[in-house]
């Protein structure tokens, strides 16, 4: 059980990690491609911008002989810009988004909706008053109807002979180029008239746990005025004979119980692989084989220990002959050797003792009589001679002493 355990944990590792790899490989992909088309969109912009300042140099200084640019590829779109430049790619920062919505309340609790009117404060359409269309909250950017529009040129590849080479769209626009417009009534004169509002903030927060939506309140700061949301238009749905019916989706087909997983096994089995190594649950007979396998698994490691070569068997007979045997006893004959022994070791011993003391009596004797001997006198040098070797022979007894045998 243990084995499927760590197997188990060991695969959740690999399915985070080889997830985590992906989400990384994928994040670094996206911003790369991102980077790529924002330099292809500003290199674009840069040479149309270029393109029209010489082709108005041309138009001045030549005149009726400056060279067309309504050929080719801009046949019929002069004057357009690439529709590549219809809108931005991927996402700004959320610094550069809360700037953006600074005055409608941050990008977080963005203050405005489609159906606002709005008024531009920047481009060519300055001061014109429109509704939101759309809003993107990747870029902060919303598209007003039939404000800041342009014309965009349509590739060749998407047109027939009878669409024209341009069409004429609504750019998106920042969220820092708009305000919001809405009726008040003056407090002192009584007359309700559209007022042009550049702060918003929010309050009265509502948290729904079950649906996980959020409401509030956007408030003009000072003037404490609670400006409502725009209505919503229901949408139109139609039934059809495909459908299926309301009170068939609300019908309860299964009622989960304590005595039941809410899923049947056989749909799990289903889903995923019934021998899977990424499974976190396994069928009881599939564990007691795993388990039946690693107990076969560590019998046999019993048994190589019990196995033993002939030299420790052998080794092992003595011993259990040993045991058998007991503690061993000495008899007669063994004490009588065992003082034969003792008492030739002690002789040994006695005689080399002798002979020590004997060669030391004759060392210094011969180192007296050279002593008594004249004293030469001084700054003269003397030279002893060493006396002759003095051999000591120790006669051996011509027979050994036997000491009595111990006594029973």
């Amino acid at each position: 059980m243990q084995k499927i355990l760590r197997r188990v944990a060991t695969a959740e590792r690999v399915v985070a990690k080889r997830t985590k790899t992906k989400d990384f490989k994928w994040y670094k992909k996206q911003k790369k491609e991102q980077y790529q088309n924002q330099q292809h969109q500003l290199a674009l912009v840069r040479g149309e911008f270029e393109a029209a300042k010489q082709a108005v140099r041309d138009e001045w200084e030549l005149g009726p002989l400056a060279p067309r640019r309504d050929v080719g590829d801009w046949a019929g779109a002069k004057g357009a810009i690439h529709e590549v430049r219809y809108a931005s790619y991927g996402k700004i920062s959320l610094a550069m988004r809360n700037r953006r919505c600074q005055w409608a309340g941050g990008a977080y609790h963005l203050n405005i909706t489609e159906g606002d009117r709005v008024v531009l404060v920047d481009g060519p359409d300055k001061g014109r008053i429109g509704k939101i269309r759309s809003i993107n909250y990747d870029n902060a950017e919303v598209i007003v109807e039939e404000l800041n529009k342009s014309n965009v040129r349509l590739q060749a590849e998407l047109r027939d002979a009878e669409t024209p080479a341009t069409f004429n769209i609504e750019i998106p626009i920042p969220i820092s180029g708009i305000r919001l417009v809405h009726p008040i009534k003056d407090p002192a004169t009584g007359v309700t008239r559209d007022v042009i509002i550049n702060q918003l903030v929010h309050g009265g927060f509502l948290h729904d746990r079950v649906s996980g939506k959020r409401r509030w309140s956007r408030i003009v700061p000072g003037l404490n005025i609670a400006i409502p949301w725009p209505k919503k238009e229901e949408k139109d749905i139609k039934d059809h004979k495909v459908d299926t019916l309301r009170i068939d989706v609300e019908n309860k087909t299964f009622v989960p119980t304590l005595l039941r997983p809410p899923m049947p096994e056989a749909v799990i089995d289903e889903l995923r692989n019934k021998y899977s190594r990424f499974r976190t649950r396994h069928d009881p007979e599939y564990v007691a084989r795993v388990e039946a396998e690693d107990k076969a698994v560590e019998d046999r490691k019993k048994l190589m220990d019990s196995m033993r070569t002939p030299l420790q068997e052998f080794h092992r007979a003595q011993r259990e002959g040993k045991k058998k045997k007991g503690k061993p006893r000495l008899t007669k004959e063994m004490l009588e050797k065992i003082g034969e022994v003792m008492a030739r070791n002690l002789e040994r011993t006695r005689n080399g003792q002798a002979l020590l003391e004997a060669a030391e009596r004759s060392l210094s004797s011969s180192s007296s009589g050279s002593s008594s001997s004249s004293t030469p006198a001084s700054g003269e040098t003397t030279v002893t001679t060493p006396p002759a070797e003095t051999t000591t022979t120790a006669t051996a007894p011509a027979e050994e002493t036997r000491p009595p045998p111990p006594s029973a």
